[in-house]
């Protein structure tokens, strides 16, 4: 098997000036392909577009998707991100590359020579080859439908304003925004114990604690307990999940086929 040293020999050393070109590019990127090669990383196909400051902040304020439906969120994103950057109070990514086939890379024009062929090996080569490869991606995710999807979700979201009304729609989809960065506890949750049986947990755990110090502090006589006039409630109970108090709310809508699609074009 060739190594890298063995192939370097007949190779000519590339231009590692600040300034490129699509030429250029195209020059890096045989190369870092020849020496993905070697490492035999099993890829999907790439796709690689150059875009300015303003469209990699439009793919912040769309979670990185090209495509996606109308609301009113990606809007309010985009004008903070916005601000943020040009007050120098935010960088931006050199690089965004989404989990498709064939695996899109979007690279930042302002970027150098040097930091276009770093992200053109990280985004094409190194996440490519990663979530091709790892079997949870493959269990759970299409890599060749994530763009057909996206254009069916925004397609039928608009499809439903017209039918049932932008209001209507709007109003589910911010419902759905509001809870789109919360996951659901599917385990079941332990039982709510009483305040003695909290304190006695407590104790315990404050004397394995004292009882991994050394010798010395040993020693020290314990401090009494100090007496407490009523058994004030010191800790909350438990609150239901929130996703469950909505859902209910929602069930008995949920058997509409239209509000059910919308929410899971949500991602």
């Amino acid at each position: 098997m060739a190594t890298i040293d063995s192939m370097n020999k007949d190779t000519t050393r590339l231009s590692d000036g600040p300034d490129w070109t699509f030429d250029l590019l195209d020059v890096y990127l045989a190369e870092i392909d020849r020496v993905a090669k070697l490492y035999r990383l099993d890829t999907y196909p790439h796709q690689i577009e150059v875009i300015t400051s303003e469209q990699m902040m439009d793919a912040y304020s769309s979670v990185g998707m090209p495509i996606n439906y109308p609301h009113w969120s990606f809007g309010k994103k985009f004008i903070e991100t916005e601000r943020l950057y040009k007050h120098g109070q935010q960088g931006l990514a050199y690089e965004i590359v989404i989990n498709s086939n064939p695996c899109i890379a979007y690279l930042m024009e302002e970027n150098t020579i040097t930091m276009q062929a770093l992200v053109m090996a990280h985004a094409c080569y190194g996440h490519n080859s990663f979530f091709k490869n790892n079997y949870l991606f493959r269990s759970w995710t299409d890599a060749s439908s994530i763009v057909d999807y996206l254009i069916f979700a925004r397609k039928y979201i608009t499809e439903c304003e017209e039918r049932y009304g932008v209001d209507e729609v709007e109003r589910l989809l911010d419902s759905c925004h509001a809870l789109m960065n919360y996951g659901v506890d599917r385990y079941k949750r332990p039982q709510k114990i009483s305040l003695q049986e909290e304190k006695a947990r407590q104790k315990s755990r404050e004397e394995y604690l004292q009882s991994q110090v050394n010798m010395l502090w040993r020693t020290l006589p314990k401090r009494e307990e100090e007496k407490t006039v009523a058994e004030a409630r010191r800790y909350p109970s438990e609150h239901k999940k929130t996703c469950s108090i909505l859902w209910r709310k929602m069930r008995h809508c949920w058997n509409h086929g239209s509000v059910k699609s919308c929410v899971l074009c949500v991602r």
